[in-house]
């Protein structure tokens, strides 16, 4: 018996033909439209529930605050929690040390009343800095159990992760709602025209898989 020893071997393979080639190209430029369109709705996440507790992430802009401003006006608002670790820039000359503590301070010029305000500052870290937000918030509440529900408020796309985040972090039977304030430096509808748009769009889709995915704390802010 003749034993052979063979280093290739051939097979048949099957490769699209022209319509199929197309079909595929158009396949893919449906699903890349469909993800482009709905890329910002799903990582500005809402889901508002009946509550008069807020939590404002203290990074925002005042036009978010401003935001975090109706209930109150409108008198449906009790407490306002503010989160943040301390200040990147300009600590050393400032009154305030972090983000939480300056945001309440921001609230209170704007026309809040001190005592429907609490800082949370949290504490300093060089990443995960929305998960020592949340930790922060937990620990709050464990001094305070009445509170069993609030509202999250922040900016834009990173609502969604910010929510997961929190979601995460706080206990099983708080009750969690959102709202993602809109940003004003880009056009939510068309996010890909602008490099600041495809730059915090992108960066929060890769940011909520991540977080999804592998680690609830996240890789930035």
């Amino acid at each position: 018996m003749r034993i052979r020893f063979r280093l290739l071997v051939k097979k048949q393979l099957y490769v699209p033909t022209v319509l199929g080639w197309l079909l595929l190209l158009g396949g893919l430029i449906g699903l890349s439209f469909v993800c482009v369109n709905r890329a910002y709705p799903f990582l500005a996440y809402e889901n508002p529930i009946d509550s008069d507790v807020f939590i404002l992430e203290g990074w925002v802009p005042d036009y978010v605050l401003d935001r975090s401003l109706i209930p109150f006006q409108e008198g449906h608002g009790r407490l306002l929690l503010t989160t943040g670790g301390p200040l990147e820039v300009g600590a050393e000359l400032a009154s305030y040390k972090t983000d939480a503590e300056l945001t309440a301070a921001r609230l209170v010029k704007m026309g809040l009343r001190e005592e429907q305000i609490v800082a949370v500052p949290s504490q300093a870290v060089d990443r995960d800095r929305t998960y020592a937000s949340a930790l922060a918030v937990r620990k709050w509440l464990e001094t305070y159990p009445g509170v069993k529900r609030a509202n999250l408020v922040t900016k834009g796309a990173h609502a969604r992760r910010s929510f997961l985040i929190f979601k995460t972090v706080l206990p099983t039977t708080f009750e969690l709602g959102v709202f993602a304030v809109p940003p004003r430096d880009y056009d939510p509808k068309r996010w890909w025209a602008s490099s600041e748009g495809f730059r915090v769009v992108v960066s929060e889709g890769i940011a909520y898989t991540y977080a999804r995915l592998i680690d609830p704390r996240g890789s930035v802010r």
